[in-house]
């Protein structure tokens, strides 16, 4: 793995690891329970960033994930131990993926956001910043849930 994107990658794993963390005392049940009217649930939450993970990890490995991103936030159910299961694998993903980047394939198209064109630097800095955003719904959360 090239030394930025290395760089990147040992980010991402210790934003997993803290949500790791933040989450490893919750039942299941927890994880499914909405703290408030028009809060999403921590398993909404993490498959959510689950999925954004992945379809951001196919356009950085120059493939397509044709998926719905934001159905976890209209779901009325989840499978907590797949989600979990997904959470965990996603860093393999990450791995497998971004071992393979070159330095030129960073300057290469990434994906277009709501916020532009991104290459697969930039791509790959945001899928970051994505997931630290989610992570920081979970301390609220749990507080809420008490």
């Amino acid at each position: 793995m090239i030394p930025e994107v290395q760089d990147q990658y040992q980010l991402l794993v210790s934003v997993h690891r803290s949500v790791d963390k933040m989450v490893a005392d919750l039942s299941d049940e927890q994880w499914l329970k909405n703290p408030a009217e028009n809060f999403n649930n921590i398993a909404s939450i993490v498959e959510h960033v689950v999925l954004v993970e992945r379809k951001f990890l196919a356009a950085l490995a120059g493939t397509s994930a044709d998926m719905d991103v934001q159905a976890p936030f209209r779901a009325s159910h989840w499978d907590v131990a797949s989600i979990k299961r997904q959470w965990q694998e996603n860093l393999q993903i990450a791995e497998e993926t971004l071992s393979k980047l070159t330095e030129q394939d960073l300057t290469a198209p990434g994906l277009k956001l709501g916020i532009g064109e991104l290459n697969k630097r930039q791509l790959l800095s945001y899928m970051i910043a994505h997931t630290v955003h989610h992570r920081g719904q979970i301390p609220l959360i749990k507080k809420l849930l008490g």
